[in-house]
């Protein structure tokens, strides 16, 4: 799970400061994979975290390719693409 700068949400629905990322299965032989993108609150004793906003977002095969063995990679590519900055600490 990455920490993002804080994205609030019309109609009081919340802030996310919180993007979790799921890869999908894929074949050895794949040349791309889908995620699976959840936008979420902050948890606190009281409230859980409530998730914001998901969807789905398809590395091309560049990135694909570029992968490597850093898996935070696949959560910057997924960032990049929904307009999301993640907080480095």
């Amino acid at each position: 799970m990455a920490k993002i700068q804080p994205i609030t949400f019309p109609l009081n629905a919340g802030t996310a400061t919180e993007m979790s990322v799921l890869i999908l299965n894929f074949e050895t032989s794949a040349t791309t994979c889908t995620t699976y993108y959840e936008l979420k609150s902050e948890a606190t004793e009281e409230v859980p975290s409530k998730v914001l906003s998901n969807g789905n977002y398809t590395l091309t095969e560049q990135e694909f390719a570029a992968w490597g063995e850093d898996n935070s990679w696949v959560e910057q590519c997924v960032a990049d693409a929904i307009g999301v900055t993640i907080l480095s600490f």
